[in-house]
């Protein structure tokens, strides 16, 4: 029985956090702060995914938050959808920016075409937190997020999180073993998409299984954070790749071009990382 109460305290504390940081950062998201856009768009992912395990694991006779959930992880996927569109276009204004050759010109002119998708993101986003729909979702959040957690549901999680292991291992190796480049990359996407809600269950209920969890959420930690790096390069190349057809001279041209090339390289990169990491991920077998 205290190890449940211990679960519940500490899913219930990381809602709470995770509720104070979306509203938190909702200001700074709306003054254009770096940052503060997917800092907001990661609350409502971890909000979302603990959410949808705490349904999947409560009981017949404490299911009766269920339907109430269900409306409460649309929202938080509605929401997070828009904060992900201008989040994407952030990061490749930001790897434009950092990258030595497109300094000048090159930058100002892709700064400037990301605009055109940016702008009208922003303006979308902005009225998203004006309207009634994100008020309801955040005052749903605030009912939920300080209600007690079912102590039933939440001691599952452990478990659940020892169950997904090693599917989703499963999944990296099928995609990493894809010959073909880009559906590789695709591939790759899905896993870090699962790999989120297994990382976001686990680190809610780190705290009352400190020893069960703590080095399995690190590794899955470095799984995420680079499969993350391999998804921004994708996601940078991929916007860019069909810009040179535009660009007004040839050194913008080059400067584009080049710089696709340094994501191909840096997503690569990335994926010449998988095969140890998953093999330190497979020698952990939490739960076992």
């Amino acid at each position: 029985m205290l190890m449940k109460v211990e679960a519940a305290v500490a899913v219930g504390a990381y809602l709470r956090r995770e509720r104070d940081r979306l509203v938190s950062r909702e200001p700074l998201v709306r003054r254009d702060r770096p940052g503060a856009v997917k800092a907001m768009r990661s609350a409502s992912r971890r909000l979302r995914s603990v959410w949808h395990t705490l349904t999947e694991t409560e009981t017949e006779t404490e299911a009766g938050s269920g339907g109430a959930n269900g409306g409460l992880l649309a929202e938080c996927t509605w929401l997070g959808e828009h904060l992900g569109v201008v989040r994407h276009l952030d990061e490749t204004a930001h790897r434009v920016r950092r990258h030595p050759g497109m300094a000048g010109p090159p930058a100002r002119w892709a700064i400037e075409r990301l605009a055109r998708s940016r702008d009208p993101a922003r303006q979308e986003l902005l009225g998203v937190l004006d309207g009634a729909r994100y008020a309801s979702l955040v005052a749903v959040l605030d009912a939920k997020a300080d209600a007690p957690v079912p102590e039933s549901a939440a001691v599952g999680l452990g478990g659940r999180f020892c169950a997904a292991w090693p599917p989703l291992l499963d999944e990296l190796a099928a995609a990493a073993a894809i010959t073909d480049a880009e559906a590789r990359a695709d591939a790759l996407h899905e896993v870090r998409r699962a790999a989120k809600p297994l990382l976001d269950t686990g680190r809610s209920v780190a705290r009352a299984y400190p020893d069960l969890l703590r080095h399995p959420l690190r590794r899955l930690t470095a799984l995420h954070d680079l499969l993350g790096e391999h998804q921004d390069s994708t996601v940078c190349r991929r916007t860019l790749e069909p810009w040179p057809a535009e660009a007004p001279d040839r050194v913008v041209r080059e400067a584009l071009r080049a710089l696709a090339e340094h994501e191909w390289v840096t997503a690569a990169a990335a994926e010449s990382r998988l095969p140890a990491l998953h093999e330190e991920l497979t020698a952990l077998r939490p739960g076992s």
